[in-house]
């Protein structure tokens, strides 16, 4: 008979090279960079809104990007504008839902998600870490903290569930257009979007595989995973 373990082993490290490959191939080959002129609109669209009685983006994520962490709104300075403006389009086009972010998106034309998109991107990291649950004790804290570190590094072999890392790099930086930042963003925000996986949605076009190794996470380790990007100190590195 042969060996699981060494079975379970060789196709482990064969999913990792296959996600390795993946993800150099959908590198781009260079870095599009936004005009002064898109990015000032962008700007003026997220502190005043487009249409009257309705705030701008700034109402929830802030000017500076930093959104609110403490309620689940996620930061946007320091992802790339093709990632925001992915998102942006998924929420137009009802392929990606959500109460609040579906009928603003759609107030915005084509050109002005873009500018939106470039202006977040354009921004610096705001240094403001996100507060540790007052309902948790330090010691537990950094259990969970610790915990959700090896996941995000190692993977657990036990569930079959790689590295986080693999894809948004090992400082959580992100890689390219096909990858987000995650250090230092809100935790509640990545506990919902990993639950949402687990429990088998989609969330996007592009959240099958997402879908497939979340699908390998326990409800604990999701949690602990959050808990350690969001205790990430912010850099100011591109990805």
């Amino acid at each position: 008979m042969p060996d699981m373990r060494r079975t379970g082993t060789s196709l482990r490290r064969r999913r990792r090279w296959l996600v390795t490959g993946f993800v150099v191939a959908l590198l781009p080959s260079h870095a599009a960079t936004a005009d002064d002129v898109t990015i000032a609109a962008g700007r003026a669209i997220v502190a005043d809104g487009v249409a009257p009685g309705r705030p701008g983006c700034a109402a929830c994520h802030m000017q500076d990007g930093n959104g609110q962490p403490d309620v689940g709104i996620p930061r946007l300075a320091g992802l790339t504008a093709s990632y925001l403006l992915d998102q942006l389009n998924y929420f137009a086009a009802g392929m990606r839902q959500n109460a609040a972010m579906g009928p603003y998106a759609r107030m915005l034309t084509p050109a002005q998600r873009q500018q939106v998109a470039a202006y977040y991107a354009s921004l610096p990291v705001p240094q403001t870490p996100e507060p540790p649950d007052s309902r948790a004790t330090p010691e537990s804290r950094q259990t969970q903290v610790s915990r959700g570190r090896t996941v995000f590094l190692d993977g657990d072999d036990r569930s079959n569930l790689l590295a986080c890392a693999q894809c948004h790099g090992p400082t959580a930086l992100g890689v390219g257009d096909f990858s987000p930042r995650l250090g230092g963003q809100s935790g509640p925000y990545i506990a919902e979007q990993l639950t949402h996986w687990h429990a088998g949605g989609l969330r996007d076009p592009k959240g099958a595989f997402m879908r497939a190794e979340a699908g390998h996470m326990m409800p604990a380790d999701i949690k602990a995973v959050a808990a350690y990007l969001a205790s990430l100190q912010v850099t100011e590195g591109k990805p």
